[in-house]
């Protein structure tokens, strides 16, 4: 039986442009706050956009028993991974760390391959949070930032969720975190949607071409590629149901009811448009 009706203590990992906003939001809405970045990797400027009340421990995320001693010792109740999404081993070595420190509940990145599966295969309860395209990604998504064109790979024509991390990680994640009782965040899955769009239909809204092209051009060229052939087959929107390969009756944005009030930033918004 628990002491409390919500979680109070929370550990994130990584101090990046969505770790560091998270735990800004939740210190800032009272709850303890560690933030575990690997040695190095949180230079004085990271830590200058922290709240002074959160601690920065650094520690090898695969050494699990420095990570689960470090969790156990903070009394962490609820971890929050936002490591590469191409880590996926790495954070499945930190979901069983949590587990064997005693942490209550484990949110993945999103896109994290084979996390629910784990969490489930180690009885550690998960809350997933899907956003789609984070609208700031959008010029390198799609190589605008490099010729000042749509650059699509494939038709380009499936709708895509996109949100603003300032919605996502700078409150959301930490309002239902905070808010909502264990029960109401054991294994269930947040699909939020700030605005819907197809990759096309952004050359309109951006009042330039569309260019066909076989890799996306610019910097991470592999990644924004991949991530577009995500798009190609329909997962990119948040409402997207791998088990039945197609939009799921929790439809994208279902969850967005959970801030009420908010208004969510939409690409236009974002960029001007």
């Amino acid at each position: 039986m628990r002491r409390y009706a919500s979680f109070t203590s929370f550990a994130v990992f990584g101090a990046g442009l969505i770790g560091i906003p998270i735990a800004r939001e939740l210190r800032t809405r009272g709850a303890s706050v560690l933030v575990l970045t690997r040695p190095g990797c949180c230079p004085v400027t990271a830590r200058q956009k922290l709240h002074p009340g959160i601690e920065v421990f650094e520690v090898d995320y695969n050494d699990s028993v420095a990570v689960a001693q470090a969790l156990r010792g903070h009394g962490v109740e609820v971890v929050i991974s936002t490591v590469s999404v191409a880590e996926v081993t790495v954070q499945n070595e930190l979901a069983t760390a949590a587990k064997a420190a005693g942490v209550e509940l484990f949110a993945p990145s999103e896109f994290g391959v084979g996390a629910a599966e784990h969490l489930g295969s180690i009885n550690l309860p998960f809350a997933r949070f899907y956003a789609g395209f984070y609208i700031e990604t959008i010029p390198a998504l799609t190589g605008f930032k490099v010729n000042g064109k749509i650059n699509i790979v494939g038709y380009g024509n499936k709708p895509c969720s996109f949100t603003a991390s300032c919605d996502v990680a700078g409150s959301f994640v930490a309002h239902v975190l905070i808010s909502l009782s264990p029960e109401e965040l054991f294994n269930r899955t947040f699909r939020l949607q700030g605005d819907r769009s197809t990759l096309a239909d952004l050359a309109a809204a951006f009042g330039t071409p569309v260019e066909y092209v076989e890799e996306v051009p610019g910097r991470m060229s592999e990644v924004w590629t991949r991530m577009q052939m995500a798009a190609e087959c329909g997962v990119a929107s948040t409402g997207w149901d791998v088990r039945q390969w197609g939009e799921g009756e929790e439809y994208a944005g279902c969850t967005n009811y959970l801030w009420a009030g908010h208004e969510w930033m939409t690409i236009e918004a974002f960029y001007g448009l």
